[in-house]
Formats: structure tokens, C-alpha cells, sequence
């Protein structure tokens, strides 16, 4: 009998699983692909595995290394470049999967600007040097033949929210901005009585779709993913990973909610761009094998613009989570 009962408890410990974590600490920026995270918070989605789930807001590069460095989270959403980057330098982190494929646009006081030729002489305002909006644009440059130095001047502030103020108030004519900054931008010069010295402005320019016409391929470009870091439990990054895409959808069918949601959360954007912002995101949630081959095309064209953006080498296998 005392056999059968230590089989049965066995049983029971491969069904359920680990014990329950004390606390899962996901962090990410403010942008779209996070979004999610407040919503599996909101209804306790893991609470069978951890007690406690917490978001950890990143705001620029520095930040996310202090937050790995200190070893406190189970999972980050980050470029899908500087995941590759921090794993070629031996850091314990591995792709987990990629949600976010469409994000950037150039927003424009000029509506006649509609490829990426159409900026050559002109200044462009861009958010965080090296990063995600930055080196896709660089792609775009180079790949219309044209040279980021002498046909354009690129003009960097430290983040989205500068640039997005700098278009507001008239002080540049064309900035490049990741949702849901566009859509706040969008908003507020819309609105009164912010309209009545603000300038018309244009979504001129979809990063993804020129992405497609200049490489001649499909209109998406594998920019932000969700990685695990260190070594944790099976079940857990299961659970995680069934629950965040079950907020995603959420999230995506429920605009007006999701916004209201947000917007508590993050107190950079109203509930009505982030709603807005949800119909300009291309979304696709797709596991790191599923995206390996659209990574490895991307990473191959960042390999001939700069190698050091994915740590001057080809991530192998060990990168993709299985």
C-alpha cells in the first residue's frame, strides 16, 4: 500500500509540476510587446506558479543591463539584436519567442514623403542610437543605395518621448517613432488646445513595408522578443509563455480595455493612443524556432551594416529556447 501512495505522490509531483516560485519578475520597455505583462498580472494567470508576478520597467540600454547584471528576473522583452548581442557575450539568456514584427514609422510634417529616397537631404529626429529604430532605418538606407551620412542628417535624442516632443512643438520636421509614441503624437496634435500650435502630421513612412519593397520580402521585420533569463523551471517558461499569448489576444481584441489598462500602468501614454496604436502593431507570436529563419535573415543584414549589434557573430542553436 505504502508503495502505491509514493507512486501516486509522484504522479501528482510530475502533474503539478516545481513548487510555486515566490516571485516571477518580468521587465520590458514601454513599448507594445509589455503591454500584455500588465494584463496576465491583472488576473493572476501564474499564481499557479508563483505567489507573486512583477513588472520591471526598462527605459534605455543602460537599464536593462543593470537589470540583468543583477540576476533578478526570469524573463525580459528586449530587441531581438541586443538579446543576440548579450548572448554572444556569454550572458544566460535565450530567445523565447518573437510577438512584435511591425512597429516603426516615420512621422512627417510633409505628406508628400513617401519612400525612404524622398528623405534624402532632409533631418530625421531618432530615439536611442543603435538601437531597434535606428539600425532598421540604417538597413533601409543602405539598401536604397543612399549613405546615412552624407544623403541624410540623423539626429539622436535619448528617447522616444524627446522625440516625440521635438515634432510636437515644431523644432524637427521628421522623427522616427515605435508605437505607441506615434499614435500619441497623432493624438496630441489632433487635440485642443495642443492642435492650435502644433503641426499637421503624416504617417509617412511604414518601416515594415518599405522593409519589403527594398528587400523584396514580406512587409514584417522580427524586431522585439520575449527571452528567458537564467535557468528556469520548464513548467514555468510553459505557463508563461501559454498565458502571455493568451493576454496578447486579449489584448488585441479588446483595444479600448487594453488601453485603459495601459494607461494606468504607464503614465507616458493616454488610453486613447495606446488603443489607436494596437491597429498600427503588427502582431505575430511566433516560438524562437518558429522565427529562427526570419531572425537569421535579419541578423545577416545587421552583420554587413555593423557586426558588434548582434555581437559580431551568428547566434547558434543554444540562443533559440526549446
Amino acid at each position: 500500500m505504502k508503495r502505491v501512495v509514493f507512486l501516486w505522490l509522484g504522479f501528482l509531483s510530475l502533474t503539478f509540476g516545481a513548487e510555486k516560485l515566490d516571485k516571477i519578475v518580468i521587465a520590458g520597455p514601454f513599448s507594445s510587446i509589455s503591454h500584455p505583462v500588465f494584463r496576465l498580472i491583472a488576473t493572476g494567470a501564474l499564481s499557479d506558479v508563483a505567489d507573486k508576478v512583477e513588472f520591471k520597467l526598462w527605459q534605455n540600454p543602460d537599464e536593462l543591463r543593470a537589470i540583468l547584471l543583477k540576476k533578478e528576473v526570469q524573463f525580459v522583452a528586449l530587441p531581438t539584436n541586443v538579446a543576440a548581442n548579450l548572448y554572444a557575450k556569454k550572458e544566460p539568456i535565450r530567445l523565447l519567442n518573437v510577438p512584435i514584427w511591425g512597429i516603426l514609422e516615420i512621422v512627417s510634417r510633409d505628406a508628400n514623403l513617401k519612400h525612404i529616397e524622398d528623405f534624402k537631404g532632409k533631418e530625421i529626429i531618432v530615439p536611442f542610437r543603435a538601437d531597434m529604430p535606428d539600425i532598421v532605418l540604417q538597413a533601409l538606407i543602405k539598401q536604397a543605395g543612399l549613405d546615412a551620412k552624407k544623403d541624410f542628417t540623423l539626429r539622436y535624442v535619448p528617447s522616444p518621448p524627446d522625440a516625440m516632443q521635438m515634432l510636437i512643438l515644431r523644432r524637427a520636421d521628421n522623427v522616427l517613432l515605435a508605437e505607441p509614441a506615434t499614435s500619441t503624437a497623432m493624438r496630441k496634435t489632433g487635440s485642443f488646445p495642443i492642435s492650435l500650435v502644433a503641426p499637421e502630421l503624416h504617417r509617412s513612412l511604414n518601416l515594415q513595408e518599405e522593409w519589403g519593397r527594398l528587400f523584396k520580402t514580406e512587409p514584417k521585420i522580427s524586431q522585439a522578443a520575449l527571452s528567458v533569463v537564467g535557468d528556469v523551471d520548464a513548467n514555468v517558461v510553459k505557463r508563461f509563455n501559454e498565458e502571455y499569448a493568451k493576454a496578447l489576444s486579449w489584448y488585441q481584441t479588446h483595444p479600448q480595455e487594453a488601453g485603459e489598462m495601459v494607461a494606468k500602468e504607464l503614465k507616458t501614454f493616454s488610453a486613447e493612443a495606446v488603443s489607436d496604436s494596437i491597429t498600427h502593431t503588427t502582431f505575430n507570436l511566433q516560438s524562437a524556432e518558429q522565427s529562427r529563419e526570419a531572425l537569421e535573415c535579419f541578423f545577416e543584414i545587421l552583420m554587413q551594416i555593423e557586426p558588434k549589434l548582434i555581437g559580431s557573430q551568428m547566434p547558434d542553436s543554444g540562443f533559440y529556447y526549446r
